[in-house]
């Protein structure tokens, strides 16, 4: 669905709600009437959900489990643990808020994302003057959802759009789910349009953007092409890491439980798990906001402890008065756990820098949860000035934070969507197609491997090998579709389908993906050639079909896959839509290795020997795939915006 031609976009984060409109002059519209928030029209519902039902078999959500509910009976941090990675390192730390299984978080994420594509369906029905939902689904309606910067490889992708999907969202026939930027590049975005921010963006600027949420932080480093209509480029790979504001509060508990476990016989008279109920209380977000602000300094923090007579009293515990006592060396040092993680990841990020020849960062824009800590500002301003000595590309750079810092992904979705201001982008992953390539007694990768001679025009192939469609590093039109040729060839009678299989590479893992070619409807417009007879001539017919056709691959902003199969430029109606295949053994996909002679392009052979599963062909067993052939190789945000 092209943007231009919907009727409502709504974009989705896990943080915050915000409406931009298409029309101009149109008023924004923010959803912030969140079930349970009272008054105060939040622009963020938490991502908690209950662990209970009650008697319809409903469960709380959002602000409605803020309501005198233990800890110990939500779930929170829901996206997070959509990670498995992520998930399994918060069940082995033994963190009340981590489901028991990954099939449990994907229910439970669909249970929550259904509750906010109810409101967010009642919301702008009410809003545009409709009875409650009426002609929702005759409307044309585009989701976009942003994705993790730390979320690699196409299973996780899958299992997000599945569960996205399960959840309400795209169903009916005008509706339609895109993913959109990962949070970096949306932040990016957001921070160059700076809304009110005072960021004087010129041509050929380039700054990084540092989005520092509650569970990851994201750097992007982009560079202006135009400050006015804004378009820029990414000219290096997004990074993301698990460094955020929930590990800030990990910490912080962690201190609280030392306490205790030095007073064991004290915990009959606190709070059943003080430590979880202090994490998130208002008292101690309040003190952990305001941190590093000038106004707000002090040598004792105070942090009220729920549930405490105002008279309780314990030194060793470091309570009085019904407050917990906190040391400005103990804030900041649980802040400084991560924030010497941040500065490390953008030392890194900065060598990688100035080892690609750039000579300049001219802004570092914080934003996110804890990039909106005044503390945090102030160190990364103070790194930036020790490091001026040592790096030249930090002369004259000024550190900014965003004028509303929890907002940027929202926003940068939609600006994108709408806008089209991210014009490349660098690809994060290796993507090629297993095909094969004339055999060559010069090259040496075909040293070893089995060599087949084909029936139709008697050349001598190597298959099972890797041409590269794209790889890490290199730059992506916004929109580009990749495009790899395919030659077939098949005798008159056989099927004219085959099951093309498509190589993603990246860092952590090697995934396969096949799509079925069927060029039956496109039979009339294949050429014919004759048989290179020889002694088979007696045999076999004297023709056979040369099936030419182009995989087209559109690499999304979140690295999601979209797959077609072309030809003579057109699609080919029927081919079927791409499966995920395992792979039974471990293989590199390392698109290093000189370039052999292919019969189409070039093709990049693997450099180890392993056996990949089977992948039947539907034509001809002479022109497809050789057969197990040794390879030589914190909260959800909605936006509505209304179109008139």
């Amino acid at each position: 669905m092209s943007t231009n031609n919907v009727d409502i976009c709504v974009s989705v984060d896990f943080g915050v709600a915000w409406v931009k409109p298409q029309v101009k002059d149109f008023p924004i519209q923010v959803i912030s009437d969140w079930p349970g928030d009272g008054i105060t029209n939040e622009r963020k519902v938490p991502s908690v959900l209950s662990k209970h039902v009650d008697s319809r078999g409903l469960r709380k959500w959002g602000f409605l489990c803020e309501e005198d509910m233990n800890e110990a009976d939500k779930w929170r941090y829901l996206k997070i643990f959509l990670d498995p990675a992520q998930y399994r390192l918060s069940r082995q730390e033994g963190l009340s808020w981590a489901p028991q299984s990954l099939s449990l978080v994907h229910s439970l994420v669909t249970e929550y994302l259904r509750q906010i594509y109810l409101h967010i369906r009642r919301s702008i029905t009410l809003g545009i003057g409709r009875p409650e939902y009426q002609g929702w689904d005759d409307l044309a309606v585009e989701f976009v959802f942003s994705v993790p910067t730390t979320w690699e490889g196409q299973e996780i992708l899958d299992d997000f759009q599945t569960v996205i999907r399960n959840a309400g969202f795209g169903r009916p026939e005008k509706h339609d789910v895109v993913l959109g930027l990962t949070e970096a590049e949306a932040a990016a975005v957001a921070s160059m349009r700076h809304f009110g921010s005072g960021i004087p963006f010129d041509n050929d600027d380039v700054f990084l953007s540092i989005d520092a949420g509650g569970g990851t932080t994201d750097l992007a480093f982009v560079r202006i092409i135009s400050a006015n209509p804004p378009v820029m480029e990414q000219i290096q790979a997004v990074k993301g890491t698990g460094i955020g504001s929930m590990m800030i509060d990990k910490d912080f508990r962690g201190m609280v439980n030392e306490r205790l476990k030095r007073y064991p016989g004290l915990r009959a008279q606190l709070p059943r798990d003080l430590p979880l109920k202090l994490s998130q209380s208002p008292y101690y977000r309040t003190q952990k906001h305001k941190f590093g602000e000038t106004s707000y300094e002090r040598e004792v923090y105070r942090i009220g402890v729920l549930g405490l007579r105002h008279d309780y009293h314990h030194e060793g515990l470091g309570i009085e008065n019904g407050h917990l006592k906190l040391r400005r060396e103990e804030l900041e040092g649980i802040f400084n756990n991560q924030l010497n993680k941040i500065l490390t990841t953008l030392s890194e990020a900065l060598d990688k820098f100035e080892q690609d020849g750039y000579k300049s960062v001219r802004y570092i824009v914080l934003s996110g949860g804890l990039g909106s800590s005044p503390y945090i500002l102030r160190k990364v301003e103070e790194y930036v000035q020790n490091q001026l000595l040592t790096r030249p590309v930090l002369k004259g750079t000024r550190v900014h934070m965003s004028a509303e810092p929890q907002l940027v992904i929202v926003k940068g979705l939609l600006l994108e969507q709408t806008n089209s201001i991210l014009r490349t982008r660098i690809a994060r992953a290796n993507y090629g197609l297993i095909t094969s390539s004339r055999y060559s007694k010069k090259n040496a990768d075909h040293f070893g491997q089995a060599i087949r001679c084909d029936i139709f025009d008697g050349k001598s192939y190597v298959d099972d090998q890797i041409r590269w469609i794209v790889k890490r590093g290199e730059k992506i039109a916004n929109g580009q579709m990749l495009s790899a040729p395919v030659v077939r060839r098949a005798g008159l009678t056989e099927p004219l389908r085959w099951t093309e299989t498509i190589v993603l590479s990246d860092t952590n893992v090697t995934q396969l993906y096949k799509i079925q070619a069927d060029l039956t409807d496109v039979q009339s417009s294949l050429t014919l050639k004759k048989r290179r007879h020889k002694w088979l001539f007696w045999r076999i017919k004297s023709q056979y079909y040369i099936c030419e056709y182009d995989i087209q691959l559109r690499i999304g902003p979140s690295g999601d896959l979209r797959f077609e199969v072309h030809h003579n430029g057109q699609p080919v109606a029927g081919s079927a839509a791409p499966v995920k295949v395992q792979i039974e053994a471990e293989w590199d996909t390392s698109p290093n290795e000189p370039e052999p002679e292919s019969e189409t392009s070039p093709a990049i052979p693997h450099t180890s020997s392993a056996t990949l599963m089977s992948i039947g062909s539907w034509g001809s067993s002479q022109g497809s795939l050789g057969r197990h052939a040794p390879v030589s190789t914190d909260f959800w945000a909605a936006q509505a915006q209304i179109v008139r």
